[in-house]
């Protein structure tokens, strides 16, 4: 048995990049001595259009920082997701259910205790991040240069920078393709009224799933 079915599974390498990008505030999973989880932000490298590294860094005092190198670790990410009611579908005859997105990264950790790395990760983080808050305010891209001198070394010596070099990615988007089409436009109808932004983008993202389909037929 396939699990995830085949329809939610997305094989292109770009839509994961994409959504690792937007929501990069990633559960981070390991099962060293026990099974642990610990949301950060992470970023994803790209070489020749597809995700081949992670980077990242721990709490010094967190216990997943501890015996890291060679680990396996499980980094998943989590895309926009939304409740569907049985009442919203043309079909009003099985259960409610979510709608969702996500990309599942597997790879083998290890630590990078170095400065230079470490720097070098703040600074693409913030690079990454600010610009997805510029609404807030018309203020520049932080930069580690902005730190008072020595910051960086005293901070680097409370945090486990880390590494995952990846060996599988998984996308998975379900966006109610199991269902007629009926179903996912009213679906879609009903999304697009919510309150919530998950939901309207989620509407957004079946309607054009939809035509996507139409068109390759």
């Amino acid at each position: 048995m396939t699990y995830p079915p085949s329809a939610y599974r997305v094989t292109d390498p770009s839509a994961a990049i994409a959504l690792m990008r937007e929501h990069p505030f990633a559960h981070v999973i390991t099962a060293n001595r026990e099974l642990c989880v610990t949301r950060l932000p992470v970023l994803a490298d790209v070489e020749h259009g597809r995700a081949v590294r992670l980077r990242g860094h721990f709490d010094a005092r967190n216990p997943q920082a501890a015996e890291l190198d060679g680990a396996p670790m499980l980094v998943a990410f989590s895309g926009p997701a939304a409740y569907v009611s049985p009442n919203w579908r043309a079909d009003k005859t099985k259960g409610g259910t979510y709608d969702y997105e996500e990309v599942q990264v597997h790879g083998r950790a290890r630590a990078v205790r170095d400065l230079a790395f470490f720097t070098q990760l703040i600074d693409d983080l913030s690079a990454l991040l600010e610009p997805q808050h510029a609404e807030i305010g018309d203020y520049p891209i932080w930069h580690t240069s902005m730190a008072p001198r020595g910051h960086l070394d005293r901070q680097v010596a409370l945090v486990t920078p880390f590494v995952v070099e990846i060996d599988r990615i998984d996308t998975i988007a379900k966006l109610h393709q199991n269902f007629p089409d009926a179903d996912r436009l009213s679906v879609a109808d009903h999304l697009s009224r919510s309150r919530r932004e998950d939901s309207r983008t989620l509407a957004a993202k079946i309607r054009a799933a939809m035509q996507t389909y139409i068109a390759t037929e």
